[in-house]
């Protein structure tokens, strides 16, 4: 896609390992205007025991892609892309599932390596403030992988994926409170930060999740989202609140969705692991990522 015209309307897909996410903008006088992104629950990352996607994960997310297709035809969006993340690139039927995808729903698609998935989070996420000159870090605690990056305007110079996320690592937190932090706590690698630091960034949907608790948003907001700052003893306390919870008052949790209900105590035990073994005290939350990256590649 080059040469984009004013007017033109994109469609950009992301199938991660509990969600597919829907972006539509706008390219309107030299930048992208966006919807508020939208997701359909389908938890592509629940494999078989021989890894495989299963029948059932396949069968709700192409159900989902026809229900996006719909969505993206009404919005009136002339190019479609798609990307998938850990669960499709990890299994050895993810490729057909991919062809079975773009059947449902006409994408141009790739499958996005651990490096390629940490670095597009890193750019979408920090679009606004690499100029700076500074250098930063993204956390991207997904279902299937958590992703790690560090770089600066000049582009990422470090970045790692782990087999670590909130739907695979699901029945190792159901262990007891503390298994999650024992299995991860010594895993993470150095991170060679090589100029002036400034923050930490978390994106995806545990981060975005735990900031809408945070804020008590009874309605998801991106925009409120962006930029919010999670201390690490606050989410130490939303662990603590939300993991002895029956699944009906979690539901009752303002800024949680069901879709994600089950899972978001794994993703958070994930964040802490992460920012005690890096002594983070604090990280901010990004509502953009690898999807916002996309629309800037394609400029």
């Amino acid at each position: 896609m080059k040469d984009i015209e004013n007017g033109t309307k994109l469609a950009i897909i992301d199938m991660g390992s509990n969600s597919i996410r829907l972006l539509l903008g706008t390219f309107t006088n030299g930048e992208w205007h966006n919807e508020p992104k939208t997701l359909w629950t389908t938890r592509l990352g629940k494999r078989t025991t021989e890894g495989l996607l299963s029948d059932e994960s396949i069968s709700a997310s192409l159900t989902a892609l026809g229900e996006i297709k719909s969505v993206i035809e009404a919005y009136g969006a002339t190019a479609v892309h798609g990307f998938a993340t850990s669960a499709v690139r990890e299994a050895p039927n993810g490729q057909e599932f991919m062809v079975e995808a773009a059947k449902v729903c006409l994408m141009e698609w790739s499958i996005l390596s651990g490096d390629e998935e940490a670095i597009w989070g890193f750019k979408g996420a920090l679009v606004d403030q690499l100029p700076s000159g500074k250098h930063y870090a993204t956390i991207d605690i997904g279902g299937g992988s958590t992703e790690l990056a560090l770089g600066s305007k000049d582009g990422v110079y470090w970045s790692k994926s782990y087999p670590v996320g909130a739907v695979r690592f699901q029945h190792i937190s159901e262990d007891g409170p503390q298994r999650v932090w024992e299995e991860t706590q010594f895993m993470w690698d150095p991170m060679p930060i090589k100029g002036e630091f400034d923050e930490f960034v978390a994106i995806g949907g545990t981060a975005t999740t735990l900031a809408a608790i945070d804020l008590g948003l009874t309605e998801y907001d991106g925009t409120k989202v962006q930029h919010h700052k999670m201390t690490r003893e606050r989410v130490e306390g939303l662990v603590m609140d939300l993991r002895y919870m029956s699944r009906e008052k979690r539901l009752e949790v303002p800024g949680l969705p069901a879709g994600r209900a089950d899972i978001i105590v794994v993703g958070a035990e994930i964040l802490t692991s992460f920012m005690d073994a890096y002594e983070v005290p604090h990280v901010f939350v990004s509502d953009k990522d690898g999807m916002e990256a996309l629309q800037q590649e394609l400029l």
